[in-house]
């Protein structure tokens, strides 16, 4: 027998990731009641922090880009008390499976591809949104091509290194290069957080449980673990959701921060009435990117950590792995699409040949990290650029962000934010215009 929550909140929020950590925060300061149903048995969503080795490793979001140019986690984070801190800048060290690249060359490899991306972002800026041939050029077309700045003063040897860093693009699109459409690769990229970097002291875990703890002391938010929801219905006093355990809440109305991934697997009669035709076109078409983390640690270090962060230039892909801590030594890699199938053992032997050139280094003492592809609630990492041939646009995503049901039900995540799509800040920012919107929603009502 299902049982029906009391009291009747204002606003029901699905999901306790970034998104709906901040819009519980801002709704909750306005006096309005905010109940939150969170599928997992914790709060932050693609947001983790594991602190099993007694620091932060973050499995999921990482660093605040654009720490300096304005990123708004760092707001928040200074209004919630949580300390941060700018990272220095660190070149680190280029690889490739025989050992470490000359400095020189690695610099000119680096300053090649800073002059295609700029190519690319021309091409960006000049292609007609409605231009079909434009959708038909991948950014490896561009930066790939033999005319590319990309090899630029290069000899035929080291070319095909140029190729291969060309791939670290790949680790925040989540997409390969041939995929992704050159003529929206660049979209935004004008206001895109980007430069800096910098941390939340703690990891992202401390700041989404601190957007929990400010937003429950208001006394108008309660949050709900473990409670996944099947159905989200509008009935005749707003808005009604029942979740697998049996669990009945009603509302005035209704955000979901459901996760793309999961959105493009649930069936249609999920919301009723259902969403309309073209809400449920563009998520269908929209692709979700892959990138995972994993965290290997040592009884020794047998690195020199000044040397990272070190990149490693493979046939495929580029992966990328960062000294965390030298007691116990600790690398924390990116793992991006391309190489998911790779074992953390095999990902070890290759970053010890390259690092080590060959001598015999210790084996992992443990090895843990992410799998959000396969998470059933995530299905991947975050939404991907727009794919080559594909009837979309990056306005699609402003499309995602429109409510429905007169604005009873509304849609917040990093997928629904157009100038800020795959990031921390898009998350925040879909959480903050919801929060608005919906204050001014329940205002008109009661007015």
């Amino acid at each position: 027998m299902s049982a029906t929550a009391s009291p009747l909140p204002d606003v029901l929020v699905i999901g306790a990731g970034i998104s709906g950590l901040i819009a519980t925060y801002n709704i909750s300061k306005a006096d309005k009641s905010v109940q939150v149903l969170e599928a997992r048995d914790r709060i932050g969503g693609r947001a983790w922090t594991d602190g099993s080795l007694g620091f932060p490793v973050e499995l999921g979001c990482m660093a605040i880009h654009g720490y300096v140019e304005g990123n708004p986690v760092r707001k928040y984070a200074g209004e919630l008390g949580l300390e941060t801190k700018l990272l220095p800048n660190s070149p680190g060290t280029l690889l490739t499976a025989e050992g470490p690249v000359d400095p020189a060359l690695a610099a000119k490899l680096s300053s090649n591809l800073s002059v295609a991306m700029a190519r690319l972002a021309t091409v960006t800026s000049s292609a007609s949104i409605s231009s079909s041939e434009a959708k038909k050029s991948s950014v490896a077309d561009i930066i790939l091509s033999t005319s590319s700045p990309l090899y630029e003063g290069l000899s035929k040897e080291d070319q095909p290194k140029a190729t291969s860093l060309a791939r670290s693009l790949e680790i925040g699109w989540g997409i390969p290069l041939e995929s992704t459409a050159a003529s929206y690769a660049g979209w935004a990229s004008d206001i895109a957080f980007a430069g800096t970097d910098g941390v939340v002291i703690g990891g992202y875990g401390k700041f989404a449980d601190a957007l929990r703890t400010a937003a429950e002391n208001t006394g108008k938010a309660s949050f709900s673990l473990g409670a996944c929801v099947e159905k989200i219905s509008r009935v005749e006093d707003g808005v009604e959701v029942v979740t697998q355990n049996g669990r009945t809440y009603r509302a005035k109305t209704v955000l979901s921060t459901i996760p793309l991934g999961v959105l493009k697997t649930l069936q249609e009669k999920f919301f009723e009435p259902p969403l309309p035709t073209r809400k449920r076109q563009i998520i269908e078409r929209t692709s979700v990117g892959a990138l995972e983390k994993l965290c290997l640690t040592y009884d020794s270090l047998w690195w020199n950590p000044k040397a990272g962060p070190f990149t490693l230039l493979t046939d495929n892909a580029v992966i990328l792995a960062i000294p965390l801590s030298e007691n116990p030594a600790t690398l924390h890699v990116l793992v991006p699409h391309s190489v998911l199938d790779l074992s953390g053992e095999v990902i070890h032997s290759m970053l010890a040949k390259a690092i080590a050139s060959g001598k015999d280094v210790p084996k992992p003492t443990k090895m843990f990290g992410s799998s959000w592809k396969k998470d059933p609630l995530s299905y991947g990492a975050t939404s991907s650029p727009v794919i080559v041939g594909e009837d979309r646009t990056p306005l699609d995503l402003a499309e995602a962000a429109r409510p429905v049901w007169n604005g009873l039900l509304g849609f917040a995540g990093e997928a629904s934010e157009m100038d800020h799509r795959g990031s921390v800040p898009g998350a925040l920012l879909s959480g903050e215009r919801e929060a608005k919107r919906i204050i001014n929603l329940l205002n008109r009502q009661s007015s």
